[in-house]
């Protein structure tokens, strides 16, 4: 038997096995816990997978705004999933993550919220007023969330030490003329 073969049959094997924990887990029952505990710290793919709650919410966001069209849900995640990439290019800090997942999650709720307002038709005013208040509030949250990982990036910029400030070239003036001061003209004399 291929080493590939024994790993394939060793993943499965914990794979059911981590399932079976999984669904006690889900019912509730508290016995499971000590041996979920070893399984998931011996697994941590899992609960990182499991537990990525930023990855939750924007699947609850597709299925609201996708239903069944399985072609919106793709092309909206590649969407989302694109914009992320771009907010956190090279290299991001753990803080920069965590605001772009809530950059990205605001984004999807605007354009639902705008989305679904624009899909109003003939409902009466208290409706047309709560899709209006419930888009503004999508806005907010959205233009909160850029202005944090615009405020973060700013701050994680690193600053010029007293060293690099030293060591810049200064431009170098005519000798006896102050900073701000105007040249004299051509052919003008200038008193000593």
């Amino acid at each position: 038997m291929s080493t590939t073969t024994t790993t394939a049959s060793k993943q499965d094997e914990v794979l059911e096995q981590l399932q079976r924990l999984v669904e006690r887990a889900e019912r509730g029952d508290e016995t499971v816990l000590p041996e979920l505990r070893v399984a998931l710290d011996a697994n941590p793919w899992c609960w990182q997978r499991y537990g990525d709650l930023a990855q939750e919410s924007m699947a609850a966001w597709l299925q609201l705004i996708a239903g069944p069209n399985l072609m919106l849900h793709e092309s909206t995640r590649r969407k989302a999933e694109q914009l992320r990439a771009e907010l956190a290019g090279p290299g991001p800090s753990p803080l920069e993550r965590l605001l772009v997942e809530r950059v990205v999650a605001c984004w999807l709720q605007t354009n639902y919220a705008d989305a679904a307002y624009a899909q109003l038709k003939g409902n009466g005013p208290a409706q047309h007023t709560a899709a209006l208040r419930r888009q503004n509030s999508a806005q907010q949250r959205y233009l909160q969330a850029v202005k944090a990982l615009a405020t973060v990036r700013k701050l994680l910029r690193p600053g010029l030490s007293p060293v690099d400030l030293a060591m810049r070239p200064v431009p170098e003036r005519p000798a006896g003329r102050l900073a701000g001061a105007s040249a004299p003209a051509e052919g003008a004399p200038v008193l000593n």
